[in-house]
């Protein structure tokens, strides 16, 4: 456990949620054991309705930009205000009222007994009677996926329900423009931040579109980029390595077959074999070239995020 005054930020990022954000608000808990100050601060993305008229109605602190940057930058600004208000613990719940926010006290408690650094709020999936068949097995599959990347026991990998400690936020860097759910994930594995799972409730609601996808074939879509741009910044000698091997595969068949049609004598007749070969051993090379241009970018990105986690320390005095 702390040994100082505790105090929990909770940030609420929104974008048109004027028909759920009193009801995400009120249910916040007003008082958790082990904190000693709650503020809650609403991250108005450009709301066209009347989301912060709302919530302007509450004890809460309003953020609100003029046009709608997206949910990555929005959880970026709530990060650095996080920090700036010297919170031990941010929490991250949607205004969308998808998540229990009465489950708030039970996401910080691995934080407050210093056993993890992240909670993720992991959703009973099979039991949300809103998602289709498809957005289950979709939600799941995605899951897998990012466990299998990042190497991270994970339950639920696009839950916004999230809770970081102090050293997480002064750790985490936010560069996708679609997300932050995986890159975050990956970048806690990457810098040694344990993450751990907690099971938690959501609230019964209406099937209403995402705002971040238009439907299931655009979701898989944007995670696949998503997945792939994280896989070169932060596995780029394994993703090209991977790449130049299956092309010196392919370049090494098509040479051998080569070389046994001109040891029996018909090696005329298949010149294009030696060209494609030498052409596919030619891309292999160069996609060792970016795996070893790419590990020294990484080296260089672990510099620069040492320096930076060095300045935010001094910045908001850890």
């Amino acid at each position: 456990m702390y040994n100082h005054p505790m105090k929990l930020v909770i940030q609420i990022p929104c974008y048109n949620e004027e028909a759920t954000i009193a009801r995400v608000i009120e249910d916040i808990p007003k008082t958790i054991q082990g904190i000693d100050e709650i503020k809650i601060i609403i991250l108005d993305d450009g709301s066209t309705d009347k989301t912060s008229e709302i919530a302007s109605s509450y004890n809460v602190e309003i953020i609100k930009s003029n046009t709608n940057k997206g949910l990555s930058n929005t959880f970026k600004i709530g990060i650095i205000k996080a920090l700036e208000e010297n919170a031990d613990i941010l929490v991250n719940i949607d205004g969308d009222n998808q998540y229990c926010a009465k489950d708030i006290e039970k996401l910080i408690q691995p934080i407050l007994n210093n056993s993890c650094d992240i909670t993720i709020g992991a959703r009973p999936i099979n039991q949300i009677q809103t998602f289709s068949p498809t957005k289950k097995f979709l939600q799941k599959f995605g899951t897998n996926v990012v466990k299998l990347i990042s190497q991270v026991d994970i339950k639920d990998a696009a839950s916004g329900f999230r809770a970081f400690s102090k050293k997480a936020l002064l750790n985490i860097n936010v560069f996708n423009p679609f997300t932050y759910t995986i890159e975050t994930i990956i970048q806690a594995k990457n810098k040694n931040l344990i993450i751990e799972n907690v099971d938690i409730n959501v609230n019964l609601q209406k099937n209403r579109k995402s705002k971040l996808f238009k439907n299931n074939f655009s979701y898989i879509i944007k995670q696949a980029k998503t997945l792939i741009r994280f896989f070169i910044i932060y596995r780029p000698v394994k993703f090209f390595s991977c790449l130049a091997n299956i092309f010196l595969l392919l370049g090494s068949i098509l040479g051998i077959r080569f070389l046994y049609y001109y040891l029996t004598g018909y090696g005329t007749g298949h010149i294009q074999s030696l060209i494609l070969c030498s052409i596919v051993i030619i891309l292999s090379f160069i996609l060792y070239m970016l795996a070893i241009i790419g590990d020294l970018f990484t080296i260089n990105r672990k510099l620069l995020e040492d320096i930076q986690l060095e300045i935010r320390q001094k910045k908001y005095k850890k």
